[in-house]
């Protein structure tokens, strides 16, 4: 059984009273004008509009558009870990190939990241120069590193690394940032390699990395047959 990238989906916690509602539809309007034109060119009463509220509702929550920019990037990395607490359930993954496992979850987490690229942009833009916003990254790694290290652990995985938890946490960053890269600024067009190519390479990247050994066969099978370059 392969489970396929459609079955991992990104979770949003369910809405309670009006009030957070209304904070939900402030966010959604601002990560919505990121994607159109950037928050910087849209106006407190464009936001408000878009979320069918009032400036004077925004300016109840938020001290200015930063304070609500820095809601967004929080509550991204919020449902990122939701996200991520779900996806990497050992039971989702039973009798699946531990690389397949990888690769699928590889493949989803550049989905949700092109799906969202303003934002990414965006928050790493800001990351780069606001330690508080880095801080949102830092805590999304960590919860990865050790989600997948507990699913390898329940798999049963041995790991040929002398400190598997570093390792872990060492092949998630490295993957992270990638993908980061490639959602900002899109394919090398010198390596030309499509997003199925580069999902391929970061698996046999932490599987040799973190020594699981000959669980690399079959994949490089299949690696070789979609490592094509983009023209």
């Amino acid at each position: 059984m392969i489970i396929t990238q459609a079955q991992l989906e990104w979770v949003k916690p369910p809405q309670q009273t009006r009030s957070q509602q209304t904070f939900e539809r402030l966010l959604d309007a601002a990560e919505a004008l990121i994607g159109e034109k950037g928050l910087e060119h849209a106006t407190v009463a464009e936001i408000a509009k878009r979320a069918d509220s009032s400036v004077g509702s925004f300016y109840s929550r938020f001290s200015d558009k930063e304070g609500l920019m820095r809601c967004v990037f929080e509550r991204f990395t919020s449902q990122a870990i939701a996200t991520t607490e779900a996806a990497l359930r050992s039971e989702r993954w039973h009798g699946v190939a531990i690389v397949d496992a990888l690769e699928t979850m590889i493949a989803f987490m550049l989905s949700v990241l092109n799906e969202k690229r303003a934002l990414v942009t965006a928050l790493a833009i800001r990351a780069a120069h606001d330690p508080s916003v880095s801080a949102f990254g830092q805590r999304l790694q960590h919860t990865i590193s050790e989600r997948t290290a507990q699913l390898l652990e329940e798999r049963g995985e041995v790991l040929d690394h002398p400190d598997p938890g570093v390792g872990v946490f060492v092949a998630v960053g490295l993957c992270l940032s990638s993908l980061e890269a490639r959602t900002i600024h899109g394919p090398s067009k010198e390596q030309g390699l499509s997003d199925d190519a580069l999902c391929h390479e970061l698996v046999r990247m932490c599987v040799r990395y973190l020594g699981l050994g000959d669980r690399l066969a079959d994949h490089n099978r299949v690696a070789s047959q979609v490592a094509r370059p983009i023209h």
